[in-house]
């Protein structure tokens, strides 16, 4: 099309369509240009793709540029490029890449390079501006001013190194080193254009004072980034009122980028670029705001248009570059290439000087490169479309002298070329030369592992098809190129890898034809299931779990503490770490499914993930499960209201808070608790994993084991202390299952042409406003229901033996001893004088003795055995496990006043009998901590106030005196004994009470009893936690559902 008519207006017309005209034939150009790289050279140039794209545009600009007569449309379309406002470019494709880089960013990756990021774009860019000023005042021939200098340097100080953190992400090189050089380029981004826009405006006389110059400062630096804050928060509020709006979340996220934008720069003459990158990174922190089903499409959709605006931009800036370095020719010397190639070297120099002096602060925030990694961080610093940007900005201010503008247009724009060229073109080998295309020897062996699986899947599936009929035509030789050693061959030329090496010597077990069963039973034998305790209380486990742990009669069943032992290898605490982190990954992806799938709400998630990941960060399970514990602490606003206790309406609100806080701490718990059922599916569906280090995995399974018995321990504790509370989480579960399976049912019922279109979509909208109702709320329950939590008091143990006309006193004497106790409360140390007691009333209390946790809940009375004894200390340090505790605090006065009461006195003396024996006696004993406790209660006899009777036991009997004395004849002499005291008699004796006397008194055939009989069931056993079956966390129908993405 030739242009015809002088209007103004037709021209500029014309000028848009010759625009579209070019840049779709650059756009087709640069696709086809991918897929001559990827399809015909099979990826071995070495060349990132951006930079492809630009050296196309660059040598269509220097064609065009020699071209003197513009006779066609697609020539008028580059000229009009080439020609585009700097500003244009700026607020059309800026704001859409920073975002992107934030948002889409994996911020629990980065959060611990922050303040490393910090640090190389606050100093890192100072120091590179100074140094590229100093060589232009003291090397360039150009007589520039400081200031000229210094705005020169800061225009260099932009970096733009997507070539390189692409190639890292695809070599497989340190995830923290692509995220550390990502996050710095964003950040020196917006900390150069706060430098360049202070010093171009005293170039160009904006700023000319002192007190001017401060506030711009002031306002660029910390404006940008508050402003950018404030909006993030608005955003993630309002996106989280949302559900499933697929199209509305994506165009907001759009809309937002532009409109942050516009705002900061234009309107409140704040950093743009600051604000934008707080923004993203605040969101990319609460990035479930993004409802769950619009997860993928959001993150598909972003990568699409980041595609297209990437080859958009290295085309103009290659466009740019041509006509830069054809059109200042007048300016520009030969010599000045020389001048440029020494600005290249010395922009190196500048950076690895900024490197070592920031190291010291870099390895003290935590951030441990190596050497090698150190090079990659310098050979990073890209220059690319920001610098040219801002070079176009000082050329179209008509204020600087043509000549200084055009040989700061052509310095920049030489070294964004040989930066692109050398640097994005060679990355690829430097990253290989250092090693860094590897993973750790660790994650090698792991990938090495799962190969192998692969390979032994594929051979039973291989064999199945070789006996199958319908395949006795098949050329077998030829299959043999699409098996795994194929695929790993050529995934080894690609990455210059030797896997393929080192999957050949790695014997292949003949598992063809051997049932799936029987591969279950051989691993299991591999991990030894008797060695993983199990959980038992003081008072409520089965016999039933006893038996299946092989032990010996005097074996405490407890909770096992786990730690690394010392003397392993660096090589073993390596393998164990990576073990660990790929634990908590799937444990991860777990968290999400469950959010998926509607299980736990978005506030729940944001907490499991961020424990996730700071778990990950130091590779430690417990450091996951304390987070957890840490977040069922009450606030301190929370902590205060329901100790306050004196208004009805305060008492209402903070009964309010209270239930939502058991709520959370519930779905918190729950979903922590799948973690065994994660391990038991990598370990049956995984094996080879387990053969990479047996005594390793066996170890890691155990204290995933340990915590997932924690879990259930204060599930099971949560569901009855707080009976309202878990009634109306599980029905709240039960309703979103079933929602879930109606949406599924809708569906199906929909692909068969039973439901038109218009009924579907009807019913589905009405489903999903449901569950996002439930997301936000729980279920209605019956009015007759009172969400009211239960009478402290009401739940003592001793309290159904109280008449009811003494329940009143009793109430309010220990009324003022009712305490809270927030979740890892230390309430006793061990070794120390006890002073008080503690009754729990909810809660769980755990003991810590040697490499042993003793776990107590309702109904106990911690420290009771050394308040009583007075002359013993603590057993233990006894601190609150996760979740909240009430108790009232036992001192000496009322342990004295329930003692002498006739009605609560033997409950309170079997409690310090077991204590006392459990802990001073256990060795004399045949009987666990449980069984200790079934004696006392169902077995034992117990004498109290019986002065002068006398009581005659046979040989091998059992007394324990608890208080007072008694007497007995033994050899024909009177003995006299005071508590605390445990015998076992020789020969038949009989006993002389007292009225001070307080015992027990058993058969040796009763220990024998308590522990073969296999009856024996408590009523809080841990076989009874079938109530809180898996099916509750994931329903058979989620295996259809689309898995999300790991970001």
């Amino acid at each position: 099309m030739n242009i015809s008519g002088n209007s103004t207006s037709n021209v500029g017309e014309q000028g848009i369509g010759t625009v579209i005209l070019f840049l779709s034939f650059g756009v087709l150009a640069a696709c086809i240009c991918k897929l001559i790289l990827s399809q015909l050279l099979k990826n071995k140039v070495p060349a990132p793709f951006t930079v492809i794209v630009l050296i196309l545009g660059l040598i269509i600009g220097i064609i065009t540029a020699h071209i003197n007569q513009m006779n066609n449309d697609f020539l008028l379309g580059e000229q009009e490029l080439n020609g585009i406002n700097p500003h244009l470019i700026f607020f059309i494709f800026l704001p859409l890449l920073i975002f992107d880089s934030a948002f889409n960013s994996r911020f629990h990756v980065i959060q611990p390079q922050i303040i490393s990021a910090i640090l190389l774009a606050g100093p890192g860019v100072f120091i590179c501006t100074i140094i590229v000023a100093l060589c232009a005042v003291y090397i360039f021939p150009y007589h520039w001013s400081w200031i000229d200098a210094l705005m020169f340097g800061s225009i260099l100080s932009a970096t733009d190194p997507v070539a390189v953190v692409t190639l890292l992400h695809e070599s497989g090189a340190s995830k923290s080193l692509a995220a550390l050089i990502d996050l710095e380029s964003l950040l020196n981004d917006g900390s150069a254009f706060v430098i360049f826009s202070i010093f171009k405006d005293i170039v160009i006389k904006k700023a000319t004072t002192t007190t001017s110059i401060i506030v711009e400062i002031v306002k660029f630096t910390m404006g940008g980034p508050a402003f950018g804050l404030a909006c993030g928060i608005l955003a993630v509020f309002i996106l989280n009122l949302l559900n499933n709006e697929l199209e509305i979340e994506i165009i907001s996220t759009f809309g937002l980028a532009y409109l942050i934008f516009y705002l900061a720069d234009v309107e409140l003459g704040v950093s743009a670029v600051l604000a934008m990158v707080v923004m993203g990174l605040y969101m990319a922190k609460h990035k479930y705001c993004i409802s769950s089903h619009v997860q993928l499409p959001i993150a598909s959709t972003w990568r699409i248009i980041i595609y297209f605006i990437n080859i958009l931009i290295f085309m103009i800036t290659g466009i740019i570059l041509a006509h830069s370095l054809v059109g200042t020719q007048k300016h520009v010397d030969a010599i000045d290439f020389g001048y440029s190639i020494v600005l290249y070297l010395a922009l190196h120099i500048a950076r690895l000087l900024a490197a070592v002096i920031l190291h010291p602060f870099i390895k003290w925030s935590g951030v441990n490169l190596s050497w090698k990694e150190y090079i990659v961080l310098v050979w990073s610093g890209l220059r690319g479309s920001m610098a040219v940007i801002l070079a176009l900005m000082v050329d179209s201010e008509k204020v600087i002298d043509e000549m200084t503008r055009h040989r700061v247009l052509f310095h920049i724009c030489m070294i964004a070329l040989l930066t692109l060229t050398i640097n994005g073109t060679s990355s690829k080998f430097v990253v290989r030369f250092l090693g860094l295309n590897h993973g750790t020897p660790e994650s090698e062996t792991v990938l090495l592992q799962a190969l192998q699986h692969m390979r032994k899947q594929t051979s039973e599936q291989l064999y199945k098809m070789k006996r199958d009929k319908q395949f006795t035509d098949v050329d077998w030789i030829i299959l043999n190129e699409y098996l795994p050693e194929k695929l790993v061959q050529e995934m080894d030329a690609k990455r210059r890898t030797s896997v393929h090496r080192r999957l050949s010597i790695t014997p292949e077990h003949d598992v063809i034809g051997v049932p799936a069963d029987s591969r279950s039973k051989i691993v299991t034998s591999a991990v030894e299931l008797s060695e993983v305790p199990t959980i038992i209380e003081n008072d409520a486990v089965s016999h039933a779990s006893i038996s299946s742990q092989h032990c010996t009669l005097h074996h405490d069943f407890v909770l096992r503490m786990f730690g690394f032992r010392a003397t392993d290898s660096h090589k073993s605490q390596n393998m164990r770490n990576e073990l660990i982190t790929r634990f908590l990954t799937a444990l991860s992806v777990d968290y999400e499914k469950q959010w998926y799938i509607g299980k736990i709400r978005r506030s729940t998630l944001y907490i499991l993930i961020e424990s996730v990941e700071k778990a990950k960060h130091h590779c430690s399970l417990k450091l996951h499960w304390e987070l957890l514990v840490q977040e069922c602490r009450l606030s301190p606003f929370l902590w205060y209201l329901i100790r306050f206790n004196k208004i009805n309406w305060v008492n209402k609100q903070s009964a309010r808070l209270l239930f939502d806080h058991i709520f959370l701490t519930i779905e918190l718990i729950l979903a922590f608790h799948s973690a065994r059922t994660r391990m038991e599916n990598i370990r049956l569906l995984f094996p080879e994993l387990v053969s990479i280090d047996p005594q390793i995995w066996n170890e890691v399974y155990q204290e995933t084991s340990f915590y997932h018995q924690m879990a259930t321990y204060i599930l099971l504790d949560l569901k009855e202390s707080y009976p309202v509370c878990w009634r109306v989480e599980m029905t709240k579960r039960c309703a979103q299952m079933l929602l879930k399976y109606e949406s599924t049912a809708i569906k199906e019922l929909y692909q068969t042409g039973m439901l038109g279109e218009t009924e579907r979509s009807h019913i589905l909208e009405l489903i999903e406003k449901k569950l996002f109702n439930l997301e936000f709320s729980h279920v209605k329950m019956p009015k007759t229901e009172q969400k009211t939590i239960e009478n402290t008091f009401d739940l003592l143990f001793f309290v159904r033996s109280i008449p009811d006309s003494e329940k009143l006193t009793w109430e309010a004497i220990i009324k003022s001893k009712h305490e809270w106790f927030q979740p890892g409360e230390v309430l006793i140390e061990k070794g120390k004088i006890v002073s008080s007691a503690y009754l729990i009333v909810r809660g769980v209390v755990q003991c810590e003795i040697d490499t042993h946790y003793i776990m107590y809940r309702s109904s106990n009375i911690i420290g009771i055995d050394a308040l009583f004894s007075k002359n013993l200390t603590a057993y233990g340090t006894y601190s609150v496990s996760g979740g909240l505790m009430e108790a009232y605090r036992i001192d000496t006065t009322l342990l004295n006043q329930l003692l002498v009461d006739d009605n609560i006195a033997p409950s309170i003396y079997c409690e310090i009998a077991s204590h006392i024996l459990s802990n001073k006696y256990q060795q004399n004993l045949k009987l666990n901590r449980l069984q200790v406790t079934l004696l006392l209660q169902n077995r034992a006899k117990f004498y109290r106030k019986q002065n002068g009777l006398l009581i005659h036991v046979e040989e091998y009997d059992r007394l324990f005196l608890v208080a007072g004395s008694i007497s007995y004849c033994s050899k024909g002499e009177n003995l006299v004994y005071d508590s605390i005291l445990f015998k076992v008699f020789q020969t038949p004796t009989d006993i002389l009470l007292d009225r001070s006397t307080v015992a027990y008194t058993w058969k040796n055939e009763d220990e024998i009893y308590l522990v073969k009989n296999d009856t024996i069931n408590s009523r809080f056993s841990i076989q009874n936690f079938g109530s809180i079956s898996n099916d509750l966390i994931y329903p058979r129908y989620s295996a259809q559902l689309v898995e999300l993405s790991e970001y």
